[in-house]
């Protein structure tokens, strides 16, 4: 689960995983259904974006699975992962502190507090 999370959080990875499969699923369908390897990148283009033109379909038993299989995978797996990247960029607060700006308002308000003489409590376990 790890992994899928930190996959899904880096466009790259999520475009190089898209990027394979395509190529992979043009590769399986081309030699599965004796098609050139053009038709099989066409095939998988069309199916991935959800096109279904029907000039080319899988004829054969394991042609059939692998659309099954990648269509799936596109459907389910790439195409959220793409829309939750996109939409998680566009909804982060680029206001928030960063941890090294957290630290350093924590040691400046140290350092001021011992010039004035203030004792200061010590941050919760959990911090």
């Amino acid at each position: 689960m790890k992994a899928l999370v930190y996959v899904a959080n880096r466009m790259h990875m999520i475009l190089l995983i898209y990027a394979a499969s395509l190529l992979c699923a043009a590769a399986l369908f081309a030699g599965f259904e004796a098609k050139s390897y053009w038709d099989g990148l066409w095939w998988a283009v069309v199916t991935a974006l959800t096109i279904g033109y029907g000039d080319l379909a899988p004829a054969t038993v394991p042609g059939r699975l692998t659309g099954i299989v990648f269509g799936h995978l596109w459907i389910f797996g790439v195409i959220p992962m793409i829309i939750g990247n996109i939409i998680s960029s566009m909804l982060e607060d680029r206001n928030k502190f960063t941890h090294a700006e957290q630290e350093w308002t924590e040691r400046t308000l140290r350092r001021i507090a011992d010039k004035v003489g203030v004792e200061v409590d010590e941050p919760p376990p959990d911090y």
